[in-house]
């Protein structure tokens, strides 16, 4: 009976879980100002993933976390990475400055999931010790990230 009521509650929660994550909700921009909120959304989620990994790599190179949570934690922050910018890309710009905007968030994003791509590699390589130099250029990307959201308030 206790198996009934936990795949009960699993079918319940689970897309409560899954919908909860999402950044903003695919739609028209119709308006530079509505894109730009857009643009904001995915960048404040995507500062979030870097961070996070930021942080489990700090962690491991320490040896205070192991290397299956470790590649754990940086996998799903890649594939929401990768997400966002799937998301966003799928976004209509309404104008052409809002086609700069779009280029400039998709770099931003490009960069960061390139280099969260480099962690889950060297994680799952085993290579904990060293996860601490291999996440360094995170801190350029939390740096452009942050600077985006500074310009875009």
């Amino acid at each position: 009976m206790s198996r009934r009521l936990a795949v009960a509650a699993i079918t319940l929660i689970a897309p409560i879980a899954l919908t909860a994550g999402c950044a903003h909700p695919v739609g028209p921009a119709r308006t530079y100002g509505k894109y730009e909120g857009k643009a904001r959304t995915t960048v404040e989620a995507a500062l979030s993933n870097v961070q996070t990994v930021r942080l489990v790599a700090s962690a491991a190179s320490r040896g205070n976390a192991f290397g299956p949570y470790t590649g754990f934690v940086v996998s799903d922050a890649e594939e929401s990475l990768s997400g966002l910018q799937g998301t966003f890309g799928s976004i209509q710009p309404p104008d052409g400055r809002a086609d700069d905007l779009r280029d400039t968030v998709d770099q931003l994003l490009s960069d960061a999931l390139a280099h969260v791509t480099d962690v889950r590699i060297a994680a799952r390589r085993g290579e904990l010790h060293d996860l601490g130099s291999t996440a360094g250029p995170l801190a350029r990307d939390v740096t452009k990230l942050n600077a985006f959201l500074k310009a875009h308030p």
